[in-house]
């Protein structure tokens, strides 16, 4: 017995607890700070105007604690104490970012975003597509998150005189956000099955609900059965296997971008929103550190100028449908991508592809 569990233990510390690269657990927590700046910024309009309501003349919006302000009794605040908590939130997150005093600013960083969150959750409806984040959030500061890629490493290699250099570290809060993310597209995948049957690939449910909204794509997505019948299959079977990101890595370079095609999906044609904050954090699926260093060989190659000429294309591609889809001028942003493409095609006609 005693044989069965130390093997389970060691199973569970290699998978859960694995030592992978000191410069990959730092971009990890420079995506999450990042990610979790942006979405406190996103929210503080909203819960600003909750909280200049409170005690006031005009009515707010009724006050309903999630849980753990159930627990802890906490009340709503006014617009004074809530630019307190914004101003906690974004230094202690931009100095997590930025690798300075680390784990103590990721902690301060998850306790300030765990209580505005709550604040905004409480006032209004909450979004299940945060649960990976906020436990990315609270995940850092138990791990040599400052490591690498910080400042804090910056400092230690030109101070610390002989210190050893960390290069390998134990990334849990990697392994955390992976598993996170897994179990919510299986959980979602498993839910169609459990709940609505095999009736759900008929792809009469999914037309149904695309007919019934008014997104970009979904009066015409909704005309066509066997286009909502592929779907319907598809969604299903990409959300209940995405865990094999997990065990077995050679699968994202599928799973990622069928993840990240169904956020585009469901944006296009239910108007969701854009999910921002569940594609950014997919890189953990990735080798993070290695990205600068493909690019550098990408470009430096003898395909250095199709590389460019591609990626250029993808950006007027994206601007030019962000503007479809935004309502900004459209002059600007070809002007602008004009400007950047001629720019960087000048630079390497004069200093040469290699450099």
């Amino acid at each position: 017995m005693s044989q069965l569990l130390r093997r389970a233990w060691l199973s569970f510390d290699r998978v859960m607890l694995p030592s992978l690269p000191a410069a990959r657990l730092g971009a990890f927590r420079v995506l999450v700070c990042l990610v979790a700046l942006y979405d406190v910024m996103l929210y503080s309009s909203m819960v600003f105007a909750d909280a200049g309501l409170v005690g006031g003349d005009g009515e707010a919006r009724p006050w309903t604690p999630i849980f753990l302000f159930q627990v802890l009794q906490v009340q709503p605040i006014g617009p004074d104490a809530a630019l307190q908590v914004y101003r906690v939130a974004v230094i202690s997150l931009l100095l997590g970012a930025l690798g300075v005093c680390s784990r103590w600013s990721c902690a301060v960083g998850a306790i300030a975003f765990y209580y505005w969150t709550g604040l905004a959750y409480s006032f209004g409806k909450p979004h299940h597509d945060k649960v990976a984040l906020a436990f990315c959030v609270a995940a850092l500061p138990f791990a040599r998150v400052g490591a690498a890629v910080s400042i804090d490493a910056l400092l230690r290699r030109r101070f610390g005189g002989r210190q050893p250099v960390d290069r390998y570290v134990t990334a849990m809060p990697i392994r955390i956000g992976q598993a996170t993310l897994a179990l919510g597209y299986c959980g979602a995948g498993l839910s169609k099955l459990f709940l609505g049957g095999f009736d759900w690939f008929n792809g009469y449910t999914l037309q149904g609900i695309m007919l019934g909204h008014q997104g970009h794509w979904s009066w015409w997505v909704g005309q066509s059965p066997l286009l909502c019948q592929i779907q319907s299959i598809s969604v299903v079977a990409v959300q209940a296997c995405f865990p094999l990101v997990v065990f077995w890595p050679k699968t994202r370079w599928f799973f990622l971008p069928a993840a990240a095609s169904f956020h585009l999906m469901t944006w296009m044609t239910m108007d969701t929103g854009p999910y921002m904050r569940v594609w950014l954090l997919l890189f953990v699926f990735t080798p993070m550190e290695q990205i600068p260093e493909w690019l550098r060989m990408r470009l430096s190659g003898p395909k250095g100028p199709a590389v460019v000429t591609l990626l250029g294309v993808l950006l007027c591609a994206s601007l030019v449908g962000w503007v479809a889809l935004s309502g900004v001028p459209l002059w600007s942003v070809l002007g602008l991508s004009g400007v950047l493409v001629a720019s960087f095609v000048r630079y390497c006609a004069v200093h040469g592809w290699n450099r």
